[in-house]
């Protein structure tokens, strides 16, 4: 077998080894089915209980887009913003990041208490796991620009606004790493 090959094959391997010790220890134990289903119970149950889990899922799936959806465009306005500025910088980003290392789950309670039970205090849940991330990083990405390139940019009769244009387009590629990571790492983060 090829590596390319065993690379592609290895996560279903994986997975297949792991569902084979669960059933070997459920067997083996003999470990009650209301402690540890076995991967065939596992299955008929979530065949069974299809419908409420297909229409309670798709309402998650929804209220999270949602969420990301308002963090990923509010976090690069204020990202850009923030990054564009010295001073702007040097006043927020460590409030940025204070604010960022509060534990989002000691904040669910105190939304549910605001907004009730529902999906806003979902969508917010969503939107405070996205939004500081991707302001911190897009932030740094446009505040670590080289200055050698925006001289050359504003020597070409770049505007502030060109620069930022440029940056944003992926052409620097001191920003492209900072914008893109927390767009990957929050949209797994629920």
């Amino acid at each position: 077998m090829s590596k390319s090959a065993l690379e592609r094959t290895a996560p279903w391997l994986t997975a297949l080894l792991l569902l084979a010790l669960w059933w070997a220890a459920v067997t083996l134990f003999g470990i009650q089915d209301y402690i540890l289903p076995s991967p065939l119970q596992a299955i008929a149950a979530v065949w069974k209980h299809r419908y409420p889990l297909t229409v309670h899922g798709t309402a998650t799936l929804l209220t999270t887009l949602v969420g990301f959806g308002i963090a990923v465009l509010f976090g690069l306005l204020l990202g850009v913003l923030i990054g564009s500025f010295r001073l702007m910088y040097t006043a927020l980003y460590p409030i940025l990041i204070g604010i960022n290392s509060v534990p989002k789950a000691a904040l669910v309670p105190i939304l549910v208490i605001w907004f009730g039970t529902g999906s806003i205090p979902a969508v917010a849940t969503a939107f405070m796991l996205s939004f500081f991330p991707v302001v911190v990083n897009v932030a740094s990405g446009f505040a670590t620009i080289e200055p050698e390139l925006v001289d050359v940019l504003r020597s070409l009769s770049a505007g502030r606004l060109d620069i930022g244009r440029w940056a944003y387009h992926g052409r620097c590629r001191t920003y492209l790493p900072h914008s893109k990571s927390p767009l990957r790492s929050r949209s797994s983060a629920r």
